[in-house]
């Protein structure tokens, strides 16, 4: 398969970049192990015998529904990211209409470095202590930038005169996915979420990854970090973004951990985060939902690569805490996340 795929990138890049000489590609090796896309390794020579350029680049596959929608919000979304002075990986193209894969995809830069998670949750401490900083640095950097350029609609993200707008653009989209796929036994926690939606107005939307954790930044031997995985990048509530990476914190590495990152994030923006315990319920619906739709329906049907469902049954540990954690904050039960429990234990 790996031949295949090389062969074919290989052409369609000396394809792309007419003006480089000698084109070979080698080297392809493929690096993910996530839910959502086939992210390959490789190296791209061009050029005159005795000067030849040697790039490392990422080669992205996007599968699923969502995939030619997808590739593009990444795409102009690390664009955007990057003129914002935002560290993460250059991009070189996308390719959405002739791609030799059948599927969407994309080029940006390799980047050297180690992934965050296990070194900001497995060090000595005062090791942790720095990395847990930078982790939250880079997150507050995040919800602070400019959310204009990452909009074509500026007007539609003003929360002066629409406080709620955010939230119930949340909630729609809840409610419209629960009706796709007829996931009746989750209406109880969308319905608690609409009733309360008035206890949460939003100040200042922020530009948000809606992915945000440790697994997506790497450390380069300098010490600096660069965030990967922007596919679901956008405008919306921090508290969103900042739910959801409390929730896989906690979902893996336990409460106090959560609790940890919590703090040093309200230490470095300056101000506790209100109403945190809203959108931990959101996350919670997002989660669960996911999966049971994935392991349901398929992963494909959320834009997930195809073998996600393994790595979802293989981490259903994890999932029992997020179920916990709904119970705790609202004490809703679900019958089919029980079901799917029980199909698993």
């Amino acid at each position: 398969m790996s031949e295949t795929v090389q062969g074919r990138l290989q052409a369609y890049y000396a394809a792309a970049f007419p003006d480089r000489q000698g084109v070979q590609v080698g080297g392809l090796t493929r690096i993910n192990a996530g839910w959502e896309s086939d992210v390959y390794a490789f190296v791209a020579e061009y050029g005159p015998a005795g000067a030849r350029q040697r790039k490392e680049l990422i080669l992205r596959i996007y599968p699923g529904n969502d995939a030619y929608h997808k590739s593009a919000r990444e795409f102009h979304g690390m664009r955007q990211l990057r003129r914002a002075g935002y560290p993460v990986p250059g991009v070189l193209l996308l390719e959405r209409e002739c791609s030799p894969f059948g599927q969407p995809f994309l080029l940006m830069e390799k980047i050297q470095g180690q992934e965050m998670w296990p070194s900001l949750f497995r060090s000595l401490p005062g090791k942790q202590r720095t990395l847990l900083t930078l982790f939250c640095e880079l997150f507050v950097q995040l919800h602070d930038l400019d959310r204009r350029p990452f909009v074509d609609d500026a007007a539609g993200y003003d929360v002066e005169g629409a406080p709620y707008v955010l939230v119930d653009r949340f909630l729609s989209m809840a409610r419209s996915f629960l009706m796709r796929f007829s996931k009746p036994d989750f209406l109880p926690i969308l319905e608690w979420l609409e009733a309360r939606r008035g206890d949460v107005p939003c100040a200042r939307p922020s530009v948000v990854h809606l992915d945000f954790h440790p697994a997506n930044i790497l450390l380069r031997d300098d010490g600096s970090a660069v965030v990967l995985d922007w596919t679901q990048v956008g405008v919306s509530d921090a508290r969103f973004d900042l739910a959801w990476t409390l929730l896989l914190v906690g979902a893996y590495e336990g409460t106090a951990w959560r609790e940890r990152v919590l703090r040093e994030y309200e230490r470095l923006a300056g101000n506790p985060v209100e109403q945190l315990g809203y959108f931990d319920v959101a996350a919670c619906l997002k989660r669960l939902l996911s999966v049971v739709v994935s392991l349901s329906d398929g992963a494909e049907e959320l834009g997930m690569r195809p073998g996600a469902e393994a790595v979802m049954k293989a981490q259903i540990g994890a999932l029992h805490v997020v179920y916990d954690l709904l119970l705790e904050r609202t004490g809703i039960w679900v019958a089919e996340v029980e079901r799917l429990f029980v199909a698993l234990s």
